[in-house]
């Protein structure tokens, strides 16, 4: 029975921002003191149980706490079987994830994601008030949700049921001396209904190869722990903890699989024997799985949480096992987890540890233990052999490790790389590599190591509040690249460092500080991530500015002393770290204040960008230094959106995460190194101020005082370095970098060239070889000076810290803006590259930056020349391109080796084409690249030829539109010449072999699967690359035959992101199955990477990626080559465009207004919504992704089925026995009449009336119906006859007498006609109303009561529609008949219709009659009193009024579906007659006092005075008097006005604040007509809410 609920529209102007919804809990009086956790693991069903025993000491007086708040997710509890100390107890649970489910009365779709939003609200993210981790450990505690509510039995129960226990039970219910409780053991049995949240099965499935095992999942936010098992999921809520876990002893035992030797023996037995099933057990049923018996015999183990303390067989099932782990130190909820599966032991600690270094550790020394799946033992041992190195740097640098054990588990399909846990890290086998595979070791041990350090600052030493987390997160970081520097070196370090700052200094645009992002980590691994990138760095700085204070070593030693406590002290609090702690602790290290450092850096966003400026004063010896702070101007200017981080605005913007305001002046110390004349570099320390015009300016005094000792110098150096060319490498470590080919010969045959001479000249006038600004590397910032180049050429070449040469390095990119391509500068990168003692960072920047000076003019190749001789050099034959053997044993130069064919790749000619030369050189690379006397592999290598090879082929479409804007073709050129100019057919020749070379290594990985599948990858993303450009035609069949369900997780993602990049989301079938991918695959990592892969493909519509494209397909010139251009629409066209890609709002909107007619895009993210495999925070992504995508609709279609009810027959008897027949009906009319209350009136809006001041005032309704153009619209969805549709049924009509009707002295009205159409009547029957409310209702959706029958009879649900405009009011105009004339006949109810005019009268216009030009007067009416507005809407004298009693209120309520249905009213206003007397008048009368039946009337669609107003499942048995249904007509006050003109008065102004009556009909007769009696009708249904829609009067419409 289908109902529509709308929720009632607000006229609002702008959306109001996103609020989060607020959760006022108050914190708990108790606290958990420990709990105890078992676990039984059934992998063929999937499923989980157990029970979870926790033990609560109330924080206040014990006799005040009577209930416990537990938190439980996806569970199902039998609340009858919870106790509490033994004791039975009441508790109620209610799952907030079954608000996830639709209920089956719900007809949603993705418009209505406001309402499924608002009833997940318990599962979102809310606002509530903190409470610090120290006053968890002792005051409260503070459940998430507190589904689980367990009363407490009072003391004396609980003395009473334990008074016989024995003595090791008492400490469960923490008995004192005196006998007194002091807590409470909360004993309650689960299963876990769902186990997507908590847990991930692998391996389980018949479709699934993989080894089988599962792990527990785990997320910032809580909510996660606690749908493993129930427990106070609160991060700061830490205690001891017991997790027993019972699974099958072996593999084939976990799938009911016995050995093939078991199975003779035994039978058709189990392996228990033939052990008998208990009451109410299953059978186990057997799994698709095949093992074979090796894979049977594998061992199951439990890698948890803690130490290991007892291994037992069960006692009941001797193929199951339980393990059993402690955790003796106080730890949250979030940090307990384990996985159970066939994993390998690797002892890793005796495996890499030396006995030298296991004796210096003694005690300390921490044994570190590697878990795998069957077959990958190797590749752990490869991957975690630093592992033992970086656990005994930490202990002998910062303290000692905080548990006994560290474990590391190596699981598929994790989102996360690695998860920390207590003693325990969960680890994703994407970072496994072999040891052949060098490119990946660096990235991979440092996210290892990370992990290891969280076990010491984040699992041990926990932030106090979420402002703190980056605190924690920051030393984990600091503690991990202090490790990585002593394992990679200094410059490894720094290089890193320096990387990271300037990638910072590029993000941290408008996100917020350091503190307000703990608050927002839960929208997605992107705040995370730039939590990982910022935390870090500004503790370096932090350090390096404590370093340089007296007797400080910076905040090693402050970490080293908070490990300590932690360790040796056991107080919560030394477990706890806060920001104002740290501070006060670091202040107290460096003997400064760092107020304004934690106000720039922690309490701000931003990073300060400095503009320096210097100039040599040669009479004062000094150097004048301005230092001008400009990151003001590029936070007011427009941040470009870019498609990978549309899903990172949409949750900011829909979440309401501001940025913090910018700081306008950083202060501090900054060191400024000047390398003058002599070559003795000067440190001077300057002091940033905040000054009010945001520039600083210094006097630095200046040391040499000859500038002839610099020229002297230089020339002694030159001459020194040729003589000793090639002879002493020691010696020319003395000189400078990149003085390599210096000798004449060398120089010509690499065609390098110095600077000419009157830069030398410049050079040798210089005071200073350089300045270095921030030498010491204490400020995170972006730093240009007025310095010429030569001063950072020099700089790159003598300055040996690898800061100062990345500075340069990143000077030269900067400036190729402004000096364009210099052979000077391209001889300096390639000396640069050429040089091996450069880091090799370094030399793979000045690769990259060496294809911007490979241009034909003016340089004439010069960097593709020296990148390819440089190549030739190194790994070539000599004289050819042919490659010689790779040699991977140096490590750096081949990184240096790979870069250099990517960057050949990105040369390009003036004509956007890379040259031929350049193409040929990386085939040649890819043809004849040999690896067999390598010890490693080149698989990565192979990789990058793929992708150079794919670049090169990749037009440059900003040069190609010069070339072609360039090029003219005159109208007497000869078509003949014009064609007659050769093509080069050698760009084809080289695209087949291309394509030939990507499809060999793409088929090789076919039958010798490369590592991870990288050649499919590499080819799968150079075909993308390809078919982007239109350099080959799109054939999406190659992407979407690798998204079965068996292949590898990233080649599936890899195509499906090349599909996404070729625009195939507008395809309506592929975008269904790619959300069906989305909702179905059993893969988290997967699923989380096409919705990622999905983020960005809608960001690119977003902001109009592929528009230019389209625009130009639809510009090409027409047949006669004319193109006609608009120059307004154009412009516009471009505003819109570049608005798009600068305003988040408007990108939304254009992305919102592509896809709104895209249904099945909304129909397919809706049915993913409910797909059963996807956790509740996937299901709010895409949620979340349908309010951006969706208008939201607040109206729903509710579906209900009729009540049932049992009938019985007795049929034939018969000798001991008797028949009985059941049958089932369905109950569509109530029982009884039910009293309602009336509806009270709603406050009335603000209203404005227009009056026509050249019109007499007039007001008319009439009863509208659809037309034969516009039929109505249809049910939500098709009726048929089932039990729970919509029954409609009709009665035939009574034949009734008419009867004559009565009518004023000025209101003669004739009898009509016998015969009328009831459409007719319908439209010449008037309903009055109260002024105010101006309410009309419609007769009947379909038309005619003939037509409202034949629905009936079908079957098909009836919706009536009532809506509200309130601000559009009907205008006073006047009144007008109908032109047609129509023989009146009878009605459905033998009524009969009043007569039409026999001559069609003059039809009104809009415009009036009078010469006078018309006026129009709007009325404020919310300010006049009501009194005034009540005089205005009296009558003086009305005629007659005339009441008739309507017996048949009952009849009209009765309605198959028993539910009150909405009806459509629509006021229209009343077309005046023309001033002619010869015509009949209408009977229609002008507005008036309503009677109260007439009031009654505009209550609800059953009181309507007219009968035909009624649906046909609505008509009485019953008609009353006919009289009754021109009674309105009598009550007439004034006759209608002529015209405009007519000289009458016009009317008052009618009533229009009374509210909206909802009384019952009046059944006294008025004195002037008695009406006869009849018998009360019984008490009418509960009145359907009304919403009623005004529609303005339409120019020129009938009636």
């Amino acid at each position: 029975m289908p109902g529509i609920v709308e929720q009632e529209t607000t006229t609002t102007g702008d959306t109001p921002p996103v609020e989060l919804p607020v959760d006022d809990t108050p914190p708990r009086p108790y606290v958990v003191f420990n709990q105890n956790v078992h676990l039984d693991i059934d992998f063929a069903e999937k499923r989980v149980h157990g029970r979870s025993d926790i033990l609560i000491v109330p924080t206040a007086d014990i006799s005040e706490v009577r209930e416990v708040f537990i938190d439980a997710r996806q569970c199902d509890i039998d609340v009858s079987q919870i106790t509490v100390s033994n004791c039975e107890v009441e508790a109620s649970f209610q799952d907030p994830c079954e608000r996830v489910d639709t209920p089956r009365q719900y007809r949603w779709s993705a418009s209505q994601w406001g309402i499924r939003k608002h009833r997940m609200e318990p599962l979102l993210h809310h606002r509530r008030k903190e409470v610090s981790a120290l006053n968890h450990d002792f005051k409260c505690c503070t459940p998430l949700n507190g589904s689980l509510k367990v009363k407490l039995p009072s003391v004396a129960e609980v003395l009473r049921k334990n008074q016989n226990s024995q003595r090791s039970d008492q400490p469960d219910i923490l008995l004192d001396g005196e006998g007194n409780v002091g807590g409470y053991r909360i004993n309650i049995p689960f299963k876990i209904r769902n186990v997507c949240d908590g847990f991930h099965f692998v391996g389980c499935d018949e479709a699934d190869t993989r080894y089988p095992h599962v792990y527990t999942r785990h997320s910032i936010e809580p909510g996660t722990a606690s749908a493993i098992f129930p427990c106070i999921d609160d991060p700061g809520s830490r205690n001891s903890w017991t997790i027993s876990v019972t699974c099958p002893r072996t593999l084939g035992d976990a799938f009911h699989q016995p050995l093939a030797t078991q199975q003779q023996s035994k039978g058709t037995d189990s392996l228990n024997g033939g052990r008998k099933r208990k009451h109410g057990e299953e059978e186990p049923q057997k799994s698709g799985i095949v093992l074979t018996e090796e894979d049977k015999m594998l061992d199951m183990t439990v890698v948890c949480s803690g130490y290991l303390t007892g291994e037992v067989i069960h006692k009941d099932d001797d193929t199951k096992k339980t393990m059993t782990f402690e955790v003796d130190r106080n730890k949250a909820a979030k940090h307990i987890g384990f996985a159970v599966g066939p994993f390998e032991h690797v002892d890793l600690w005796s495996e890499f540890r030396s006995e030298e270094d296991d004796t210096k550790l003694g005690v300390n020394a921490v044994k570190v233990h590697g878990y795998c799946l069957p077959g990958r033992a190797e590749e752990v041992r490869n991957t975690c052999s630093t592992l033992v190195t970086a656990v005994d740097y930490f202990v002998l640098t910062f303290g000692r490790y905080p548990f006994e054990s560290y474990k590391v588990c190596f699981v598929d399909d994790m989102i996360e790389e690695t998860i920390s846990l207590c003693a325990f890290s969960l680890c994703s086998t994407r970072l496994l590599y072999p040891a052949d595979i060098i490119d990946t070791e660096v990235e991979t041990t440092r996210t290892l190591v990370y992990s290891l350090a969280s076990q010491w600052f984040g699992v041990n030493i926990v932030p106090d509040t979420k402002a703190d987390i980056w605190l924690v997160v920051g030393i984990a970081w600091f503690l991990t690249d202090h490790f990585m520097k002593m394992l990679c070196g200094n410059n490894e370090f720094r290089f890193r460092m320096k990387s990271m700052a300037d990638r910072l200094v590029r993000t941290d645009i408008r996100r917020p500080n350091l503190q307000d992002l703990g608050e927002h980590l839960y929208l997605g691994n992107f705040e995370v991530e730039f939590m990982n990138l910022k935390a870090p760095l500004v503790l370096f700085i932090l350090d390096r500015r404590l370093s340089k204070s007296s007797s400080s070593t910076g905040i090693s030693k402050i970490i080293s002393r908070m490990v300590s406590k932690a360790n040796t002290s056991g107080q919560a609090s030394d477990e706890v770290l806060g920001s104002d702690p740290f501070r006060r602790a670091c202040e107290k290290a460096g003997n400064t204040r760092l107020d304004q450092f934690w106000n720039q850096w922690i309490l701000s966003s931003g990073c300060p960008r400095f503009e320096v400026f210097q100039r040599f004063n040669k009479k004062r010896l000094c150097v004048e230094m301005t230092i001008r702070q400009t990151q003001d101007i590029i936070w007011s200017k427009p941040r470009p959106l870019k498609k990978d981080n549309f899903w990172r605005d949409v949750m900011e913007e829909t979440h309401g995460v501001h940025a913090s305001e910018v700081q306008q002046s950083f202060t501090g110390p900054m060191t400024i190194r000047i390398h003058e004349a002599d070559g003795t570099p000067y440190e001077h320390i300057v002091e940033i101020r905040d000054e009010p015009a945001k520039s600083v300016r210094f006097e630095i005094p200046y040391n040499t005082k000859y500038k002839r000792l610099k020229r002297n110098r230089r020339q002694r150096e030159r001459a020194l370095a040729s003589s000793a060319r090639g002879n002493d490498d020691g010696y020319r470590d003395l000189y400078y970098l990149g003085d390599v080919m210096q000798h004449p010969d060398e120089m010509e045959e690499w065609e390098f060239c110095d600077w000419d001479e009157s830069i030398e000249t410049k050079m040798d006038q210089e005071s200073y070889e350089w300045i270095r600004m921030d030498a010491d590397f204490e400020w995170i910032c972006e730093m240009q000076t007025n310095l010429p180049p030569y001063m950072y050429a020099s700089q790159l070449q003598q300055d040996r810290d690898v800061v100062a040469q990345q500075d340069s390095m990143l000077f030269l990119h900067r400036s190729f803006s402004m000096t364009g391509p210099h052979p000077v500068v391209s001889t300096i990168l390639a000396r640069t590259l050429l040089d091996p003692r450069y880091y090799y960072g370094i030399r793979i920047m000045a690769a990259d930056e060496l294809p911007r000076h490979a241009v034909e003019n003016p340089v004439k190749w010069i960097g593709l020349k020296h990148l390819l001789k440089i190549f030739q050099h190194f790994f070539c034959h000599p004289g050819t391109y042919l490659p010689l053997p790779n040699d991977f044993s140096n490590k750096r130069q081949y990184l240096v080796q790979r870069i250099i064919p990517v960057a050949v790749a990105k040369v390009r000619g003036e004509d956007g084409q890379c040259p031929k030369e350049a193409r040929r050189f990386i085939l040649t690379q890819l043809q004849n690249n040999d690896n067999t006397d390598n010890i490693y592999s080149d698989q990565s290598y192979i990789c990058a030829l793929i992708k150079a090879l794919a670049i090169c082929q990749v037009p440059d479409e900003k040069k190609g539109k010069q070339q072609k804007s360039m090029s003219f073709s005159f109208e007497d050129a000869d078509e003949d010449e014009v064609m007659a100019e050769p093509v080069d057919p050698e760009p084809e020749e080289f695209r087949h072999l291309a394509l030939e070379e990507i499809e060999r290594f793409r088929r090789r990985d076919e039958y010798s699967p490369s590592y991870q599948n990288c050649f499919t990858v590499a080819a799968l993303d150079a075909l993308c690359r390809l078919m982007k450009a239109k350099v080959i035609p799109t054939d999406p069949v190659t992407f979407v035959q690798y998204l079965q369900d068996r292949t590898y997780d990233l080649v599936r993602i890899k195509a499906c992101e090349s599909l996404v990049e070729l625009g195939r989301l507008a395809n309506p079938k592929f975008l269904r199955f790619f959300l069906t991918l989305i909702g179905t695959d059993p893969s988290p990592f997967v699923r989380d990477a096409l919705f990622k892969v999905l983020c960005r493909g809608l960001g690119s519509i977003a902001i109009g990626e592929n528009e230019e494209s389209e625009k130009q397909a639809s510009n090409e010139p027409a047949e006669d080559g004319l193109i006609v251009e608009r120059d307004d629409a154009i412009i516009e066209a471009k505003k819109k465009s570049k608005a798009r890609k600068v305003d988040f709002s408007v990108a939304l909107a254009a992305l919102k207004a592509e896809t709104a007619e895209k249904e099945d895009l909304q129909e397919a993210i809706w049915h993913a919504i409910d797909s059963p495999i996807l956790s509740v925070s996937e299901r709010l992504k895409l949620l979340e992704l349908c309010s951006v995508l969706v208008e939201e609709e607040q109206s729903l279609v509710l579906n209900f089925d009729y009540p049932t009810y049992w009938t019985v027959e007795r049929g034939e008897k018969g000798r001991n026995k008797c028949l009985v027949t059941f049958k089932r009906h369905y109950r569509t009319r109530p029982r009884k009449q039910y009293a309602t209350q009336p509806i009270p009136p709603r406050p009335e809006p603000k209203r404005t009336i227009t009056l026509n001041l050249n019109r007499s005032t007039s007001f008319s309704a009439k009863a509208t119906t659809p037309s034969a153009a516009q039929p109505p619209q249809p049910p939500p969805f098709a009726s048929t006859p089932k039990p729970s549709d919509v029954l409609s049924t009709s009665k035939p009509p009574v034949p009734v007498p008419a009867a004559k009707q009565d009518s004023g002295p000025r209101d003669k009205i004739s009898a009509p006609p016998a015969k009328q159409s009831t459409t007719q009547e319908s439209k010449e029957k008037p309903v009055l109303k109260p002024a105010k409310q101006l309410v009309a209702n419609s007769a009947s959706r379909g038309g005619t009561p003939s037509s409202t029958q034949e629905k009936a009879k079908k079957g098909e649900s009836h919706r009536d529609s009532i809506s509200v405009q309130t601000p559009v009011r009907p205008t006073i105009e006047s009144q007008q008949s109908e032109a047609k004339a129509v023989v009146p006949k009878a009605n459905g109810n033998t009524h009969l219709a009043p007569a039409k005019p026999s001559r069609p009268p003059k039809r009104a216009s809009t415009e009036s009659d009078s010469p006078r030009p018309t006026k129009l007067v709007k009325l404020d009416v919310s300010k006049i009193p009501r009194k005034q507005l009540e005089k205005l809407g009296k009558v003086p004298k009305p005629k007659k009024l005339v009441t008739v009693k309507f017996n048949a209120w009952h009849k009209l309520q009765r309605r198959k579906d028993n539910t009150p249905q909405a009806g459509s009213i629509r006021a229209t206003p009343k077309h005046r007659k023309p001033d002619d007397k010869s015509i009949i008048r209408s009977p229609r009368p002008s507005a008036g006092s309503a009677s109260p039946a007439l009031k009654a009337s505009g209550t609800s669609t059953a009181r309507t005075s007219s009968p035909t107003a009624m649906s046909s499942s609505q008509k009485p048995t019953a008609t009353a008097n006919p009289s009754s249904q021109h009674a309105p007509s009598s009550q007439s006050s004034q006759p209608s006005g002529s015209g405009g003109s007519s000289g009458k008065p016009r009317k008052p102004l009618p009533e229009m604040r009374k509210p909206l009556p909802s009384a019952a009909p009046s059944n006294n007769p008025t004195p002037s007509k008695p009406q006869p009696q009849s018998t009360p009708a019984p008490a009418s249904k509960g009145l359907p809410k009304l919403k009623i829609k005004l529609k303005p009067p339409t120019t020129g419409s009938s009636g």
